[in-house]
């Protein structure tokens, strides 16, 4: 029989000499007879400093007589000091699933002390649902070592812990089974950035999916209001029918208006980035944001005067505007929204994408004094259609649409926010010298006549037909291709000017800016028009091209037909051809 005082026999030392038949992956324990019971599962403790430094465990006195360690003696002592110098957290637990010893690591990464864990179950560091896999895998320690599982602790602020967590039996020389030994590994910080990795992954796969279908949906848009224009200019002013066409294009613009929220969370929609300084357009909002905010209290802070960025300033007063009323719907019993303004000169060692330009940086902050959310809340409020308002009171896009809009523009968006802590929204954008602005498009309600002829290259048989038939009324002679193939053949054979050419970028086989190449080596200086509802940086995919004019769909027959009308003038101003169009 040993004395309590004997030793601890380490996992490495339990495997013994060839053919001592112990486990290499099991940790042997001596269990000092001086302390144990008779058969019936009496609790024999070992003191303090003896033993397996505290362990509480089941033994009987026939399996505690004449225990011995078949190899290498460890005192209790020195194995916990090799314990506490481990960066790894060490966990004993009983046979019941109790602490009996935990290092300083493991406490650490709980937040606590090593005193504080003793003899508290296991669980108890755990939410109820993480329960049944910690049973499941100390069961299974029993018989097989080693297993290795990834499991979410709670620390004692709250805050989750995930941890790997690999584990060994611990039995007696005689291979009586009395308890755990775990190692733990945080991997919390590890698990977060693999987390936005996913998320990132998982908002691009929704934005090539909801890109494919704005695509599609923007073509049908343009067919619809189209024709519908047509019919309606075809009526007498007092034709009641006019009313039922109204409306028909009325809820195609409310279409319209959800397909570029589509786009702006994808990326694809068009931007025209200008030189803006945000102090300039925060100070524009503010007399449209007091009546929508009602009795919450609007408090401006700039420190970044003249401090420019390069965005569509109707895209970043879109991006204040949601933020504000997203701050609004979290502070149901009134509240402040601050807007601030401030320099970054360097990166941010906080945020999230590493690959962003370095600096310098204009930040806007929007921050309120609502509810905050939760970390399972904050995973998904960039994603389209979520909303955490009730039925019929949001459509899930105003936060994916600033997501959108900003990474489109260079930038980035990150959150801070707890439950009842409110939320601040940082975008970050990365700021310019302001030196050059860009012309804002030209915005036409009446259709612009011309002459001359006009190749179409468009796959939509729909908007083909419609863009045809409003560029021939218009003045134009038309020649529709079908796609590249036959707006190539198309070109070839006809033999006289053709002064513009309008194609869809998005189509099969070729895309439009490179058959807008092609048709340029043939024909120098011919105008350019391209078209698209969908496209990765339409105007970048255009930049070889000299002067073009880009053509968001859905358009309306004005709108094409100015477009056309700019690249006309565009040709011959570059051929020195008399310019015959005329607006009426």
């Amino acid at each position: 029989m040993t004395d309590a005082n004997t030793s601890l026999q380490t996992p490495a030392e339990a495997s013994g000499p060839s053919g001592s038949g112990l486990d290499r992956r099991r940790a042997t324990w001596p269990v000092p007879s001086a302390h144990a019971r008779t058969r019936g599962g009496a609790n024999a403790r070992i003191p303090q400093g003896q033993g397996p430094v505290g362990a509480a465990m089941n033994v009987t006195s026939e399996e505690a007589d004449g225990l011995v360690t078949s190899v290498g003696q460890v005192p209790a002592e020195r194995l916990r000091t090799i314990f506490d110098g481990m960066f790894d957290g060490v966990w004993l637990v009983s046979e019941r699933g109790t602490t009996t010893y935990a290092n300083d690591a493991m406490a650490e990464l709980l937040g606590t002390s090593s005193d504080a864990m003793r003899d508290r179950e296991i669980t108890e560091f755990m939410d109820p649902e993480q329960w049944a896999a910690m049973t499941g895998f100390l069961k299974r320690q029993r018989k097989h070592a080693g297993e290795r599982m990834e499991l979410r602790f709670r620390r004692f602020d709250g805050s989750d812990m995930f941890g790997i967590v690999a584990g060994s039996p611990i039995t007696t020389s005689e291979d009586v089974f009395v308890g755990t030994m775990l190692n733990v590994s945080d991997v919390t910080g590890k698990r977060s950035i693999d987390a936005q990795v996913v998320q990132s992954q998982r908002l691009e796969a929704i934005g090539q999916f909801a890109g494919g279908i704005a695509h599609d949906f923007n073509n049908l848009l343009t067919a619809i209001q189209g024709y519908t224009q047509m019919a309606l200019d075809n009526l007498p002013p007092d034709d009641p029918i006019r009313h039922d066409l109204a409306q028909v294009i009325a809820s195609s613009e409310r279409a319209t208006a959800i397909t570029r929220k589509l786009l702006a969370f994808t990326r694809r929609q068009i931007l025209i980035p200008v030189d803006v300084d945000p102090a300039v357009v925060v100070a524009g909002m503010l007399p449209i944001l007091a009546p929508l905010l009602g009795d919450i209290v609007i408090a401006v802070d700039v420190n970044a005067n003249h401090a420019w960025v390069r965005v569509d300033p109707s895209q970043l007063e879109q991006v204040i505007m949601n933020l504000a009323l997203n701050a609004r719907d979290a502070m149901p019993s009134g509240g402040t929204v601050t807007i601030s303004l401030h320099n970054l000169e360097g990166a941010d060692p906080d945020r999230p994408d590493p690959d962003l330009t370095a600096g310098p940086f204009v930040r806007i902050s929007v921050a309120d004094t609502g509810i905050g959310m939760d970390e399972k809340t904050k995973a998904q409020i960039f994603d389209p259609f979520y909303t955490t308002k009730g039925e019929g009171q949001g459509t899930g896009f105003g936060l994916s649409t600033v997501f959108g809009i900003v990474a489109q523009s260079g930038g980035q968006v990150q959150v801070e926010t707890a439950p009842g802590e409110g939320s601040t929204f940082h975008i970050d954008l990365p700021r310019v010298a302001g030196s050059v602005g860009a012309v804002q498009p030209e915005r036409m309600a009446v259709a612009r006549r011309g002459s001359g002829a006009v190749l179409l290259a468009e796959d939509d048989p729909a908007v083909r037909l419609f863009a045809r038939r409003s560029l021939e009324s218009a003045g134009y002679t038309v020649f529709a291709a079908a796609g590249a193939p036959d707006a190539i053949h198309a070109s070839e054979n006809w033999g006289s000017v053709i002064e513009v050419l309008v194609t869809d970028i998005v189509m099969p086989g070729m895309h439009g800016n490179d058959l807008a190449k092609v048709i340029r080596k043939a024909r120098p200086g011919i105008g350019i028009v391209l078209m698209s509802g969908y496209t990765d940086h339409a105007l970048a995919q255009g930049k070889d091209l000299g002067e073009f004019e880009f053509l968001s769909k859905p358009f309306t027959i004005a709108a094409l037909t100015h477009a056309v009308g700019r690249a006309a003038d565009s040709y011959r101003r570059t051929t020195g051809d008399r310019d015959t169009t005329a607006d009426s």
